[in-house]
């Protein structure tokens, strides 16, 4: 009978290790998502700021209001930072506990990360922030 008990301890522990890994998957394939997107949006962005600012050289625009487009750029390099940040966290130490979550992805990204912008940067509001993982079903 021990035999039986460690053999069936030993399965559970290889399950749960599986199921583990297979979470941590699924979390680094969701962040490589936000992470391909907001490069996109970037791109697409900064390429909208340099067409407008040569049509601006070549005396065919009048000045405009660009700050949409700042903005557009401004929060999408937030996202990706924090993207690539929560990446790093989970690739090192897999997916954290639901109730940790938000505690350690904040802590790591703030501190550990990116203290010189800390202390220049305001902290954003925790209604205000976004998630940045997509939703999937199932």
């Amino acid at each position: 009978m021990d035999f039986v008990d460690k053999l069936s301890i030993a399965l559970s522990d290889s399950l749960d290790y599986l199921i583990d890994k297979n979470r941590q998957k699924a979390q680094l394939n969701r962040i490589e998502a936000v992470i391909k997107n907001e490069t996109e949006i970037l791109n697409r962005a900064y390429i909208a700021l340099g067409k407008h600012y040569y049509k601006m050289l070549e005396g065919k625009a009048e000045e405009a209001d660009v700050s949409v487009i700042c903005d557009t750029i401004k929060n999408s390099k937030l996202r990706l930072k924090k993207a690539k940040a929560r990446y790093e966290y989970i690739f090192k130490y897999g997916v954290p506990t639901p109730g940790l979550r938000d505690d350690i992805s904040v802590a790591y990204i703030d501190d550990d990360y990116y203290p010189e912008e800390k202390k220049t940067a305001k902290k954003p509001e925790p209604e205000e922030e976004q998630d940045i993982t997509i939703a999937v079903n199932n």
